[in-house]
């Protein structure tokens, strides 16, 4: 919560055109991006830090959680990145919102499924996390293919 807090302050100095809100920017949407890559898995499963390399943890976790965490965190993550590349005006930026953008679509598909199936609130919670980086991955899009940086 403190490092998407953190973003979002970046973002609102990004907008607001403060000097030095790249940095901001780019350290807290860097923290959250590994965060999301690395443990994911973990942070949507609910397993704290300290027991996520003991097996008992992962009792009553199915391989379709494990999965749909493990992809959720990694379209996640390559959204935040992109949200970093598009504030910075860098390179590449289309190319991780775009990647992270069909991944993360994958990711709600497969959560909206296995939550029609198994009514479980790990699945709710992916598929709204989903939903609202979507959102703002596809507002972040359109924002810098308009400013005809296609790159």
């Amino acid at each position: 919560m403190i490092l998407i807090a953190g973003a979002l302050v970046g973002l609102l100095l990004a907008l607001l055109n403060v000097p030095y809100h790249s940095v901001v920017v780019s350290l807290f949407l860097v923290a959250l991006g590994t965060l999301y890559l690395y443990l994911g898995f973990a942070l949507f499963n609910d397993i704290p830090f300290s027991k996520i390399f003991k097996s008992e943890s992962y009792r009553g976790i199915g391989p379709w959680r494990i999965a749909i965490a493990i992809g959720t965190g990694l379209g996640l993550s390559q959204l935040t990145v992109g949200f970093m590349l598009a504030v910075g005006n860098y390179p590449m930026t289309r190319s991780f919102l775009s990647f992270g953008l069909v991944l993360t679509a994958l990711m709600l598909l497969l959560a909206l499924i296995r939550n029609r199936k198994e009514k479980h609130q790990f699945y709710r919670n992916i598929a709204l996390r989903c939903a609202i980086f979507i959102i703002i991955g596809t507002v972040f899009l359109l924002v810098h293919v308009q400013q005809g940086q296609a790159t």
